[in-house]
């Protein structure tokens, strides 16, 4: 009787799919009123839009229709084990579906609330549950001064959320056989090299998309204000010297990650792009995923960035980010990112098609490197995800945030089939309404009220981030003005100058300084006379600093206030040192080349 009711419950759940890939035949249909999504309060999607007993959560054992493609073949569940197993965890997801399902119109008034108190111009947030749609509502508007509205399918730039699709083909080509994730890097890749002799053999693509490379934060970024491309950052990493011990830290570093991605290509004889598209976003229908920025800038539909300028929010030009794209170049709408979240959840298949095998694909979303440890629990670094807790739940997120303007989130609870999906046009305040509407979710669906406000808390945490400095800005404080003609270049790495100059500093003739300087890792600079009594700094082929007078042999950039602490003797500069290049183990010494 136990079990008969238990297939009723869940059979009028629309777990029908669930059940089959435990072995029970299920006979009994839901009925209208019971049918998932009917709880929404905005924009719900039809029960019947879902696809009636699709393979799609667990593996069945009912073959799809294209049995050619061992990608589209669901493997039956054959031990009474897990049969067992698979039937709690449908039993789990159903009654999860419901509690998010009873939840969403205190959800829906928070949501709305969150949204206007956000700032951000134009939002899309859904959440999912019980392998549907359960809550779609947009908000506000693409761009500030136009008249068009956020919709389903407005595509938003995703930043770093792009790296859980590079991940996801990564483990489609696993459970193909065309890679594996413990397979150094080096053995598709003869070229790839870092510092590190250790980590040039044995980093795998599990190390490199779980970002513990041990180089410092954020490695090569700082060399695109170079002009370099992709292979000639990903070359000059072998100069850039470790900040950690291989495998021993997280630190974010979108070029590593890019290298995992040049790894694929160079395994399969395919581009990125192709990959993505081919192995991820054909298998499960999704024709609005675009990959690059050539494709999003020439969409119709689509969301400005936005950046608080003065207290008022400014459109802003997107961010291109071609050079990384497998880590931050993808862009997307809700629509197709609730499907996207769909095949995370349910195991790598979707609609009755497999993308990756589910256990190759659950080793995304599984702790492999220590961040951080909060009031909720430690943080860990996934495949392309991060990984922690929030009110005993396992709790897997993508945020992608780019200093342009846009923000992303992308949290699954997986243990019960349960997403929440934010995107918004403006930064970082789109990024704090994704973290907050996530956990305000988990709230009332756990507990039944919030617990807290938490997008002041994740405002408060966005603005305490803010009062750091990152990527090519400015590390340290102002140092004491008198000493500062005598420093050497190994005092003034991170150096920012105070505006006004010393009391009689003066500076040396513009000829002394001009010439050609190199380093391994930067290469080359070429510095020449600028702008009135200034100095005009090229970095490589790429863009220029403008520097004035500040004292004697030192120079300030006019834009970042850090410094060029040039060495001269006998009348000519053998060296400089830029201020604004010398952080995080980044020398930033330049010695003459010419």
């Amino acid at each position: 009787m136990r079990s008969r009711w238990r297939t009723g419950v869940l059979a009028a759940a629309g777990a029908a799919t669930l059940l089959a890939g435990c072995g029970i035949r299920v006979s009994a249909e839901p009925s209208p009123s019971s049918r998932p999504g009917t709880a929404a309060v905005a924009s719900p999607v039809p029960a019947s839009e879902a696809p009636p007993a699709s393979p799609s959560a667990l593996p069945s054992g009912t073959p799809s229709t294209s049995p050619a493609d061992p990608r589209y073949v669901i493997p039956p569940v054959r031990s009474s084990g897990a049969r067992e197993a698979a039937l709690a965890a449908a039993i789990r997801r159903v009654e999860a579906a419901a509690r998010v399902n009873a939840a969403l119109p205190a959800f829906d008034q928070l949501a709305a609330s969150m949204v206007a108190r956000s700032g951000v111009p134009g939002a899309a947030v859904a959440v999912v549950a019980g392998d549907t749609a359960a809550y779609v509502r947009c908000f506000g508007l693409r761009r500030l001064g136009s008249p068009d509205n956020v919709t389903e399918d407005t595509l938003f730039q995703l930043g770093a959320v792009s790296r859980s699709y590079t991940t996801t083909m990564l483990a489609a080509l696993a459970g193909e056989g065309e890679l594996r994730w413990d397979q150094p890097v080096r053995c598709v890749w003869p070229g790839f090299r870092l510092r590190d002799r250790w980590a040039t053999r044995e980093a795998t693509f599990r190390d490199l998309t779980a970002q513990r490379s041990g180089l410092p934060a954020y490695a090569g970024a700082e060399l695109l204000p170079f002009g370099y491309g992709r292979s000639g950052i990903l070359r000059r990493l072998r100069y850039l010297r470790p900040a950690a011990g291989f495998r021993a830290a997280y630190a974010p570093q979108d070029a590593v990650f890019t290298a995992a991605a040049t790894g694929a290509e160079r395994a399969t004889g395919a581009s990125w792009v192709e990959l993505v598209r081919t192995r991820v976003l054909a298998p499960i229908g999704d024709e609005q995923t675009v990959l690059g920025f050539r494709a999003y800038a020439t969409a119709p539909d689509k969301a400005t960035p936005h950046r608080l300028v003065a207290g008022s929010m400014v459109p802003r030009d997107p961010s291109n980010e071609t050079v990384f794209a497998p880590s931050l170049g993808v862009s997307s709408s809700l629509s197709a990112l609730v499907s996207f979240a769909r095949l995370q959840l349910n195991g790598g298949a979707l609609g009755g098609a497999r993308v990756a095998p589910a256990g190759l694909l659950a080793q995304t979303l599984a702790p492999t490197t220590a961040v951080a440890a909060g009031a909720s629990g430690p943080e860990a670094a996934g495949l392309g995800w991060m990984v922690w807790s929030f009110e005993d739940r396992l709790v897997a997120s993508a945020e992608g945030g780019l200093a342009s303007g846009t923000g992303a989130v992308v949290g699954l609870v997986p243990d019960d089939g349960v997403a929440v999906i934010v995107l918004a046009n403006a930064y970082p305040q789109g990024v704090a309404l994704g973290r907050a509407l996530t956990k305000t979710l988990i709230d009332l669906a756990a507990r039944g009220a919030a617990q807290g406000d938490w997008l002041a808390h994740e405002q408060a945490q966005a603005a305490a981030t803010a009062q750091g400095t990152t990527g090519l800005e400015a590390r340290g404080a102002p140092g004491d003005a008198g000493g500062l003609a005598a420093v050497d270049a190994e005092r003034v790495r991170g150096l920012v100058l105070p505006p006004e100059a010393p009391a009689g500093a003066a500076a040396r003739a513009r000829r002394v300084y001009a010439g050609v300087y190199a380093d391994r890792y930067y290469g080359r600079v070429t510095v020449r006379p600028g702008p009135g009594d200034g100095l005009s700094v090229r970095l490589g082929r790429g863009e220029t600093l403008r520097y004035v007078p500040w004292n004697r042999d030192i120079w300030r950039d006019t834009a970042s206030g850090t410094a060029a602490v040039f060495s001269v003797r006998d009348g000519r500069a053998e060296a400089v040192t830029l201020t604004l290049l010398a952080f995080d183990g980044r020398r930033g010494a330049f010695a003459r080349a010419d």
